[in-house]
């Protein structure tokens, strides 16, 4: 698993692949986080 990350490190485009793909899965918990604070607020 390593040696397929570091592989994917080592190319430009597999690399920006991977950091778009972890930004948009790191925003998602963030947005639901926030969705989940805000409904909460809400409802209390």
């Amino acid at each position: 698993m390593i040696d397929r990350l570091a592989r994917a490190w080592e190319d430009p485009a597999s690399r920006t692949r991977l950091l778009r793909w972890l930004w948009i899965v790191s925003t998602g918990f963030t947005l639901l986080g926030f969705g989940i604070i805000l409904y909460l607020v809400v409802l209390a």
